[in-house]
């Protein structure tokens, strides 16, 4: 068997582990798309739609971390939305809105193309901030000001925190096994 078929690397594709490379490739890629990888400017005459970080979006994050914590995953790894907040199975109201947390960068979408911004639908990841932010180590603005749905801003004031939302007893309980 092949290295390749070990990897299942396309020989097409390429593994990058040199940082200069991957930054190298990363810029060409950029340059090739003509900026296609970043938002426009903030439109001056588009309506924005502004978005609360809740107590409900909070609870899902919570067990998207506790996934994490317990499954030895990276934060490179995605999942389904339904493996990540399996324990809410059965409180769809609180799930509803579980994608706007990436309006905060606390999770993100799964891509699935190299060179062209797609991502696949329902796959997630936590993101370094929402491991530091479910761990009290960052606050993160209350609001988010939100067109097309992106984030274009958000608000400086005022920040939260996991404890504005749970108490330490109820977030160790909410993260036991």
């Amino acid at each position: 068997m092949s290295t390749n078929q070990v990897n299942k690397v396309n020989p097409e594709e390429k593994i990058v582990y040199d940082k200069k490379e991957f930054n190298k490739i990363q810029e060409e890629l950029v340059e090739k798309t003509n900026g296609k990888f970043f938002k426009s400017i903030k439109p001056s005459n588009a309506i924005f739609k502004r978005k609360s970080l809740t107590k409900n979006l909070v609870s899902c994050l919570l067990f998207v971390y506790k996934h994490y914590k317990y499954t030895d995953s990276k934060t490179t790894d995605y999942f389904p939305k339904k493996i990540l907040l399996q324990y809410l199975i059965d409180h769809p109201h609180i799930t509803r809105n579980f994608h706007h947390l990436k309006y905060w960068d606390l999770i993100h979408q799964m891509p699935t193309s190299p060179n062209e911004v797609i991502y696949k639908k329902g796959w997630y990841g936590i993101t370094e901030n929402g491991i530091a932010f479910i761990q009290k180590e960052i606050g993160i603005p209350k609001y988010a000001l939100i067109h097309n749905d992106f984030a274009y801003e958000h608000t400086t004031n005022p920040y939260v925190m996991v404890s504005d939302f749970y108490t330490e007893v109820e977030q160790e309980e909410l993260l036991k096994l």
